[in-house]
């Protein structure tokens, strides 16, 4: 344990800085980035609102943390949802959303997904890897149900026609598996050569293609086999090591046959997004290492990395998903950099091309899905991630945007979207081409700020409180102008997890969960800028802003009256002892630039929580996770100013 923590040590620094890949020439995605314009929305105008503050976001337009791909946006569609996605209500919705890209044929299916046929080379029977004893190597087998393109209810031509009709572009993930279970004598070049068929086929179509889905899991079809009907002497649990050489294989067939009409495509491979050194990673049964085996195989031959998470599994509250959901998504990227930092990783992007909220069903058609997926596509933002795509387009159980079954529940009408299509409609509409630096005083808030090309700021505030806050925002090193327009969404109800929306007021008529006939003719709200931005956030809500460009300075925040501080003071962290997070509270009588910092016993820098940034009069709260630091005693010291305090913490783990 005292090993393993070791050599975990020095990850914590890169939750508190700025990935380090994703914004150089090997980035495919931002080869089609073009500078955003902001599009100011219909608007009626409101009053100033003239409550005392109560929480203060800070934007800081100096201070870019990225560049927004163009392919971040995303969603997937699978197979089984039949041509009838293809219908005219489904159309509608899925060109309102606009997503930047759709990923086909979905999940597990693709490494049984023959699209184009039976190949005639197929076992009756794999392995079931989650039942893989590592004692005494047994298994069971389970029947093999491949599924083939052409009789499949949503053909490779039906997907092609989505994305003619939606705008979208690809991504597809090929059968890697197949070169693993094959019976051929070669399965690896005859899944190979599938995959190079279905890139002839495709004919420029599509730009990114994926290798297998969650090949370095037991789950999946390939992680295990059987030897016996094996022809080519692979080992019986797949490595990082053997996919990456196997990788090569795909990628350099799939490559020469997109350079056969000219086209360009950009292969990516499976990266482990927890550590892969210890147990309790994807790669927990006897082959850790994936990563660096993986990095070795394929050295510089690789576009893209890609992985998969689903996030705060075990929230039932508003909070708890979308705090969750923050954390964990954050902890994935820190990790996967170090790896491709510290393991010999090519400088490739990363991206997420399968990702939803966990936890029961009822937080899954709730609003806490929507504020969640808002607050995962702007930690990606904010972290590089090339291309992002939601699972799942619609599906009849609680995964799907939009509503399907057939025949339908009583009641509800097919193609209805559910509750996170409203978020992620306007995400679109109020994310713009540059990510930039954002502090809250608050604890119930999260704030995302970005700017347009065209000069303007948009800011997204997530409440996930059970109060309502009066926020005022304070635009730093930018002017803005004379009105912010805004739209907020909350929960149609007071329940823990609402399962419908409304829309500035608007919760619709005749409909399920949302305004759906009429959302396109909700104005948003129009309030003037004098010398302040100031608006109300409900509780568990969402505010969507933009700001009229300009040359108006906000140069100072209103008073927060009996709520701002009458000293600086540095508190106790609590818990503490702890293991492995513990909160650590500030507070800040007048504006300051602020730095806190934490040291090890013999007075080595071990993480920086907060690096000279200017912070206004109010009250703070930060989390500082220490999952990768050993125990011991540790120091956190702050300098505020002229004020500067230190105390002690224990990680007891």
């Amino acid at each position: 344990m005292k090993k393993r923590l070791a050599i975990l040590a020095s990850l914590f620094f890169l939750l508190t800085v700025h990935p380090i890949f994703g914004q150089d020439s090997t980035n495919c995605f931002l080869n089609d980035y073009v500078p955003k314009k902001a599009v100011i929305p219909p608007y009626v105008v409101s009053a100033k609102v003239t409550d005392p503050v109560t929480a203060t976001v800070n934007i800081n337009t100096a201070d870019t943390l990225s560049k927004v791909s163009p392919y971040l946006l995303g969603n997937a569609v699978a197979v089984w949802l039949g041509a009838n996605i293809n219908n005219p209500t489904m159309v509608k919705w899925i060109n309102m959303l606009k997503p930047s890209v759709i990923r086909f044929p979905g999940g597990s299916w693709s490494d049984i997904y023959f699209w184009n046929g039976n190949p005639g080379d197929l076992p009756d029977s794999i392995p079931d890897g989650t039942t893989y004893n590592s004692y005494n190597r047994t298994y069971k087998k389970t029947k093999f149900y491949p599924q083939y393109g052409p009789n499949l209810s949503l053909t490779p031509a039906g997907y092609y026609d989505l994305r003619k009709k939606t705008g979208a572009q690809g991504l597809i993930t090929i059968n890697y598996a197949y070169a693993r279970y094959g019976t051929s004598a070669h399965p690896v070049k005859q899944a190979a050569h599938l995959a190079a068929e279905w890139v002839r086929y495709d004919a420029g179509r599509t730009k990114f293609w994926e290798i297998g889905n969650e090949d370095s899991g037991p789950w999946e079809a390939g992680w295990l086999i059987d030897t016996a009907d094996n022809k080519d002497g692979q080992p019986p649990i797949i490595s990082g090591t053997l996919y990456g050489e196997q990788f090569k294989v795909f990628r350099d067939s799939m490559r020469a046959a997109a350079e056969e009409t000219g086209d360009t495509i950009y292969v990516g491979a499976i990266i482990d997004q927890f550590n892969d050194d210890q147990s309790g990673g994807n790669i927990n049964l006897g082959n850790k290492g994936w990563n660096r085996q993986l990095f070795k195989a394929v050295g510089d031959s690789v576009d893209f990395y890609v992985w998969h998470d689903y996030y705060a599994g075990g929230n039932t509250t508003v909070r708890g998903q979308v705090t969750g959901g923050r954390s964990q998504v954050d902890k994935d990227i820190s990790s996967m950099n170090y790896d491709i930092s510290n393991k010999g990783g090519a400088n490739r992007p990363i991206i997420n091309s399968e990702w939803n909220t966990g936890g029961p069903s009822s937080a899954q058609i709730s609003i806490a899905n929507g504020m969640q997926a808002v607050t995962i596509f702007c930690e990606q933002a904010e972290n590089n991630v090339g291309l992002s795509t939601r699972w799942l387009l619609a599906n009849w159980d609680t995964g799907g945007m939009f509503y399907y079954k057939s025949p339908p529940d009583a009641g509800i009408p097919l193609w209805n979207p559910r509750p996170a299509f409203y978020y992620l409609y306007y995400l679109r509409q109020f994310l713009g081409d540059q990510m930039v630096k954002t502090s809250v005083s608050n604890t119930n808030l999260l704030a995302y700020a970005s700017t347009f090309s065209s000069g303007n700021i948009a800011l997204i505030v997530l409440n996930v409180g059970t109060t309502n806050q009066v926020v005022s925002v304070v635009p730093q090193n930018k002017g803005v102008g004379n009105r912010f327009y805004m739209y907020t969404l909350t929960g149609g109800n007071n329940t823990p997890l609402p399962q419908s929306v409304v829309v500035n007021g608007d919760s619709g008529v005749g409909t399920v969960w949302g305004p759906n006939t009429d959302l396109q003719n909700i104005a948003a709200v129009a309030y003037p800028v004098d010398n302040s931005i100031k608006f109300n956030s409900p509780a568990n809500s969402v505010e969507y802003i933009i700001m009229d460009s300009g040359n108006n300075i906000i140069t100072s925040m209103e008073n927060q009256n009996s709520l701002t501080p009458d000293k600086f003071e540095l508190s106790q962290n609590y818990p503490n002892p702890f293991n492995p997070t513990t909160t650590i509270s500030y507070q800040l009588p007048k504006p300051a630039v602020v730095t806190i910092k934490v040291y090890d016993i013999l007075g080595k820098e071990v993480a920086v929580l907060v690096n000279k940034e200017f912070k206004s009069a109010g009250s703070y709260e930060i989390t500082f996770n220490a999952s990768n630091l050993p125990s011991g005693v540790y120091f956190y010291r702050m300098q505020a100013g002229s004020y500067s305090n230190t105390k002690k913490l224990i990680l007891l783990k």
